[in-house]
């Protein structure tokens, strides 16, 4: 019987959540007001039919107004979840799990999958959604896939790389901090 806890559909860490929050603070408190600002000064300009400054604030207003929009969107549907109180991984590699993965060329790399808004390269720390966690997710040691990574050489050119699983362990307690 698998004792791994199922994330909700939309999860991420407490630390994940407050990043958004304060990305959505940002806009409200700095962005928009200052916006404000901008349209009221390019209003001065006099003739708004053929002012630049007033348009192109405008332009902002709206991408701003869609951006708190989205943020709120965003935030409403997230679950902020516990890394912490999920069961050991039982060697499946998956949302809560660290994960050292071994590539074609023999490079080690260990990462740990959290939740949806959850990245730290420095401490490994991938997003359930990115690639490379969903191609490695359900798998166990020993395993092997194949995942389409960035082209380091070529903007916007993918690779396939192939990775063997390792081991899947629990995520350390550095990750699990972090996440709070």
């Amino acid at each position: 019987m698998d004792s791994r806890v199922t994330l909700p559909d939309r999860a991420t860490s407490a630390r994940g959540y407050r990043a958004r929050q304060s990305a959505l603070d940002k806009i409200v408190r700095e962005d928009m007001p200052r916006n404000r600002r901008e349209i009221q000064e390019a209003k001065e300009f006099g003739d708004l039919s053929e002012n630049f400054e007033y348009e192109s604030a405008r332009n902002r207003e709206r991408e701003l107004i869609a951006r708190q929009s989205r943020l709120q969107s965003e935030l409403r549907d997230m679950t902020v979840f516990d890394f912490a109180a999920m069961p050991p991984p039982d060697g499946v590699a998956g949302p809560g799990a660290r994960v050292t993965l071994r590539y074609g060329d023999g490079t080690v790399r260990v990462i740990s999958i959290l939740g949806d808004w959850d990245a730290d390269e420095a401490l490994g720390i991938v997003s359930r959604r990115a690639p490379l966690a969903q191609a490695v997710e359900g798998r166990r040691a020993g395993e092997t896939c194949v995942v389409q990574l960035p082209d380091p050489d070529f903007d916007g050119e993918f690779v396939e790389e192939s990775i063997t699983i390792d081991a899947v362990d629990p995520l350390s307690e550095e990750v699990l901090a972090w996440s709070r």
